[in-house]
C-alpha cells in the first residue's frame, strides 16, 4: 500500500517518466517513493517544513 506526503514545489520542472508539470509554490501529494526522488533532486520539501519557515521568516 503506497502512502502519500504532502510536498512544496521549490522549482518549476516535469517529470519526463511521468509527463506530469509542476509549478514552484504548488502543494502536491506524493507517493513516498517520488517525494523521496524529487526531494534528494532540491525540487521539493515537506509541506509542513515550508510552512514553519515562513512562519519563522513572519516572527522575525
Amino acid at each position: 500500500m503506497s502512502t502519500t506526503k504532502k510536498a512544496k514545489v521549490l522549482h518549476n520542472f516535469n517529470d519526463a517518466g511521468t509527463n506530469k508539470r509542476y509549478a514552484a509554490g504548488e502543494t502536491i501529494d506524493l507517493t513516498d517513493g517520488e517525494f523521496t526522488n524529487y526531494a534528494a533532486a532540491g525540487l521539493v520539501e515537506a509541506a509542513s517544513a515550508a510552512a514553519d519557515t515562513k512562519a519563522d521568516t513572519k516572527k522575525a
